[in-house]
């Protein structure tokens, strides 16, 4: 167990750390994107003042930073949310900015490196055409066939960024790709959809409770890259400690939604993959009948070895973590696409770097 992990889970074992272990502890946070919430967890256990200096001007200087960019996706998603209310489209906020629109627990300390977005299937066309029109541009070159992928296959059109701003909008109608493993029915999501005021007025509709912990395990459990993704299982713990306070049933409410929307595996590696890293506690009648949602047992054990290294590596950039890392890249296109685009795919983008096509035998997953 690495030393962020260790102060992750309980922060108060920094009270005796030697001037060594914070050296060590310092890159660990910074490459997961966790600074802004080790200052937290410092001042919930009163260590601020028994911490280096210099560390603590490190977190607080990432802090700064953090609520800096959360400051100018707010206003972004009001420039959104502005333009497409012109054009009566719905909108709904995902992910980080949905955690600021909704003062959810993440908003406190997390940056964002882009704003995640979703309008109804039907609406996407005309939504893009008004960010079009309203300053946005494609984020990068797009050939054919990346189009044809994005907008055929995925979930999401090619990203858009503002051209003064700089800013970049990804913009969904689903939340998994419709011809993953996983098949969403999005109209389900809207039906649940909850509207909040922020700030400054704005009502923005974000995804209910149970539908943000499935969208969290969803993401980061078939991404294309894990690496970093400790951030966002920290996001599931905080979460979900947060909607169980305010919602007791939460647990059976979780599992029934993660069964109308066929996701239960994800969600299964989500508070699995917490408990084991972060030490969330969950009922054990909730985790018995989760537990029936598991791979086989040493797939089940394959794919921890994996996540925990990737997420928890004793060491960055290890080849240890990079081998892990290239097979759950593999494998997230193994649950995305179906086998044959698959071989397609990755031909593809392999013949355009100039190297040979992979074989796909003995993926995990």
């Amino acid at each position: 167990m690495n030393l962020l992990i260790r102060f992750l889970r309980a922060p108060e074992v920094a009270a005796a750390w030697t001037v060594e272990e914070w050296n060590g502890f310092l890159p660990l946070a910074r490459e997961a994107g966790l600074l802004g919430r080790c200052l937290h967890l410092l001042d919930d256990c009163g260590l601020r003042e028994s911490a280096p200096r210099r560390l603590v001007d490190q977190l607080q200087g990432a802090l700064k930073q953090s609520r800096y960019v959360q400051g100018q996706a707010m206003r972004e998603l009001r420039s959104v949310a502005n333009l497409l209310a012109h054009e009566a489209v719905p909108l709904m906020a995902l992910k980080g900015v949905a955690y600021l629109a909704a003062e959810l627990p993440p908003s406190g300390w997390r940056s964002l490196s882009d704003i995640d977005l979703m309008v109804p299937a039907h609406e996407i066309a005309r939504a893009e055409r008004a960010l079009l029109r309203g300053g946005w541009e494609a984020s990068g070159e797009f050939d054919s066939y990346d189009q044809r992928y994005y907008r055929d296959w995925m979930h999401e059109i090619p990203p858009l960024v503002h051209r003064e701003r700089e800013t970049e909008v990804d913009l969904h109608h689903n939340l998994a790709p419709p011809v993953s493993r996983i098949r969403i029915d999005a109209t389900l999501l809207w039906e649940q959809a909850e509207t909040v005021t922020d700030a400054c007025g704005l009502k923005i509709q974000v995804l209910s409770p149970t539908d943000i912990l499935l969208h969290n395990a969803i993401h980061l459990f078939m991404n294309d890259e894990l690496r970093g993704g400790l951030r966002d299982v920290m996001d599931f713990r905080d979460l979900f400690e947060h909607f169980r306070n305010v919602t007791p049933d939460l647990e059976q409410r979780l599992l029934a939604r993660g069964e109308r929307l066929d996701c239960t595996r994800p969600l299964y590696y989500a508070v699995s993959t917490a408990h084991r890293l972060l030490g969330l506690q969950v009922s054990p009648e909730f985790r018995g009948t989760l537990d029936a949602h598991a791979p086989p047992g040493p797939k089940d054990r394959m794919m921890a070895a994996l996540f925990d290294q990737v997420l928890a590596p004793t060491a960055l950039r290890s080849r240890r973590s990079r081998l892990a890392n290239q097979l759950l890249f593999v494998r997230s296109h193994w649950v995305r696409m179906p086998p044959r685009m698959l071989v397609r795919h990755l031909s593809h983008k392999l013949v355009k770097r100039g190297k040979p096509a992979l074989a796909t035998e003995e993926l995990p997953g």
